[in-house]
């Protein structure tokens, strides 16, 4: 049989290699933005003829090139960003493989024109098929003029798969948005078919999204963590019923990037507050060490892998919903600022149980919950403490309890054990406080929430001096704070204690003179702490609060008294009532 695997000619190899950088005119515009920005240019001007397929033209006033360097530029591997493999690692700059031009130079009639402050004149080189066919020196001002004209044109077959003028044209916008959004310090100048589309000077992030999406009527809120190493800016979309479809770009270190886990992340968190997902818009800024992103998985840098993706996209992921919890209505329903977030995640939605006659029976439950039980007392089947890892298991396997509050004091679930049924009475306030006291006491790397102004609280004299022996402690327990001018400023606290309880943390823990180095500091803090934040009665929970409750608080490694020594809850025998 004759032998049928061969070595590709040179010609196609290149062909083949220029189609994984080059998929259309958007990708041109692309690439000679990239390479405007790598050579620090400050006025880009932009030139597109019949959605770029007869004429993608890019003027700057960058670095502009030497007459080797521009000749260089159309080489395969031939690059000024890398010199060495541990470079590929530590990426600064847009572009990096040297593929951009000579990819370009392939599939195009390519004219280049340039010239640095060095030299004295500039040249013009006209490319076809990756060749120099002509040079001509020439008088220019410093920077570069890259014309790519009749794209794919000896390539029919690539040709006829373009879409629609209108639709090339869109990618063509949809990428110089990515562009425009990150890089903001320069002044765009974008011309199709010889009309002004836009002119966009030095601004905000903010404004630049109103300037490019002037159509969009969706409320914005912004969006700002700071976390070792990593610091994540920019804006999300409150939900609104009335948009179709929204605006959706992540971009890592100035490069816009489709990422599917942060996307999800992102998605994930509008979960419960909208069923069409597409609405959303989000434009999440994330800016890492170089050294943790790893830009060489895709052809034209379209994707991304980074370290501790799943760390990043968990602190967007609860960000967003914290935004959206507190301070939006949603579905034309005001979520309420509860003074806690319960640290259960697995509630289930539109749950409703009722025990109606419960409730009838039960007229004044203060004087029956006493502050300390008295367990010879036969009025109380009080066998908590032995059913204690029976009530855990249950709570822990039941896929879901029911519960009713009386008198907004008290939680009562109906545990099954065998053939009998037992009403597990808990005190709501004592139990959140126990729940509390046991998170700060026994977590270890606490999450933090941020704020994205610092909260500031004014101090007396001596509770400067109080509040700065803890500081230590407080910084552990996830408040991250600095003092100045008597005063303290938050910018970020426990992730389980919402910023509108704050005042009222530290008024309690300002109760006490704390003296450094005191041992006993740790154990008062955390007990101020869990009485203040813990809910209080009056407050009213829905089922699923409750639910949560009665879950973290039998996954408490004591759920059986307060570290003051009260009873959280009791066992009643149903033959009670």
């Amino acid at each position: 049989m004759k032998d049928i695997i061969q070595f590709l000619p040179a010609n196609v190899v290149n062909q083949i290699a220029a189609g994984e950088v080059i998929e259309r005119p958007s990708s041109v515009l692309r690439e000679l933005l990239e390479n405007a920005i790598d050579a620090n240019a400050k006025m880009i001007d932009i030139f597109i003829k019949d959605s770029g397929k007869s004429l993608i033209q890019l003027i700057d006033d960058g670095d502009g090139m030497s007459i080797n360097d521009a000749k260089m530029s159309i080489q395969r591997y031939a690059t000024s960003k890398i010199k060495k493999t541990d470079d590929i690692f530590k990426i600064s700059t847009k572009g990096f493989r040297g593929e951009a031009l000579a990819s370009i130079a392939l599939i195009s009639q390519l004219e280049i024109q340039t010239k640095n402050v060095e030299d004295a004149v500039g040249i013009h080189l006209f490319v076809e098929e990756g060749k120099v066919k002509e040079e001509i020196p020439i008088n220019m001002l410093k920077g570069t003029r890259i014309s790519v004209k009749n794209i794919f044109y000896k390539q029919p077959a690539r040709r006829q798969f373009l879409k629609s003028s209108r639709i090339e044209f869109q990618h063509i916008i949809h990428e110089f948005y990515k562009i425009v959004l990150a890089h903001r310090n320069i002044l765009y100048r974008f011309y199709h078919n010889d009309k002004v589309i836009f002119f966009l000077k030095k601004t905000s992030l903010k404004e630049r999204i109103k300037e490019i999406f002037k159509n969009d009527n969706k409320i914005f809120t912004p969006i700002l963590i700071k976390k070792n190493k990593i610091f994540i800016e920019g804006f999300v979309s409150v939900p609104n019923p009335s948009i179709k479809r929204g605006n959706q770009f992540i971009l890592v270190n100035k490069r816009n990037v489709t990422h599917s886990l942060l996307h999800k992340k992102i998605i994930y968190a509008y979960d419960g507050f909208l069923k069409n997902f597409k609405t959303v818009s989000y434009f999440i800024f994330i800016n890492i060490d170089s050294s943790l992103v790893n830009w060489n998985i895709h052809p034209a840098k379209k994707e991304v892998k980074l370290e501790k993706e799943e760390i990043i996209g968990s602190m967007i992921l609860q960000e967003i919903k914290n935004i959206l919890f507190y301070q939006y209505k949603v579905k034309n329903k005001e979520f309420k600022k509860f003074d806690i977030l319960f640290s259960c995640h697995s509630i289930k939605k539109n749950s409703f149980f009722c025990l109606d006659e419960l409730k009838e029976k039960i007229v004044q439950l203060d004087n029956f919950f006493p502050k300390k039980i008295n367990q010879s007392d036969p009025s109380i089947f009080n066998n908590a403490f032995y059913l204690k890892n029976e009530l855990s298991r249950y709570v822990s396997n039941e896929k879901k309890i029911k519960t009713i509050q009386i008198n907004r004091k008290y939680i009562i679930f109906i545990l099954k054990k065998l053939n009998h049924e037992y009403m597990i009475l808990v005190d709501q306030h004592r139990a959140h406080k126990n729940i509390l006291f046991e998170f700060f006491l026994r977590k270890k790397n606490l999450v933090s929430q941020q704020f994205l102004f610092p909260i500031k609280v004014k101090l007396l004299k001596k509770e400067f001096i109080s509040l700065n022996n803890i500081k230590d402690d407080l910084i552990h327990f996830g408040f991250h704070l600095y003092f100045f001018n008597e005063s303290v400023y938050f910018h970020s606290i426990p992730e389980n204690i919402h910023q509108n309880i704050l005042p009222k943390v530290f008024q309690n823990i300002l109760k006490y003179n704390f003296i450094k180095g005191e041992k006993n500091n740790k154990k008062i803090l955390i007990q101020s702490i869990s009485t203040s934040a813990s809910i209080k009665y009056g407050s009213k929970l829905d089922s699923n609060n409750m639910e949560c409750l009665i879950r973290d608080l039998f996954s408490c490694h004591n759920p059986n008294y307060t570290y003051s020594g009260d009873p959280i809850f009791f066992v009643l025998s149903k033959n009670f009532f």
